[in-house]
């Protein structure tokens, strides 16, 4: 019991989140079978309530996950709009093509 109580004291020390297996699998960007291999092996701390197993992530790594997904985020959606300005330049180009097409063929 006391052992028990002392492992209940360093979790409130250690600071982190307990995230599903599916999620922690997605923040640390990693398969949930290789979690799952690394709780059968002990190498990570989890939980398993309610049916589901939990992994804990500590804040300083939960936060640069976190930091890094909302970079990944922020490039991509510069992505996307370089990408839509892409497409239209093509559509002009297009356009362009067609019409020095045609005044071609009437010379």
């Amino acid at each position: 019991m006391a052992k028990k109580l002392m492992q209940r004291s360093k979790e409130i020390q250690a600071s982190g989140h307990w995230l599903k297996l599916n999620e922690a699998a997605q923040l640390l960007q990693t398969s949930e079978i290789t979690l799952r291999r690394k709780v059968k092996s002990g190498k990570i701390k989890s939980e398993f309530r309610d049916g589901k197993y939990y992994i804990f992530i500590k804040d300083d790594l939960y936060k640069e996950k976190k930091e890094e997904i909302i970079h990944f985020e922020s490039y991509l959606k510069d992505k996307e709009i370089e990408l839509r300005e892409l497409k239209k330049q093509i559509i002009d180009q297009k356009i362009l093509i067609e019409i020095l097409e045609r005044k071609l063929n009437l010379i």
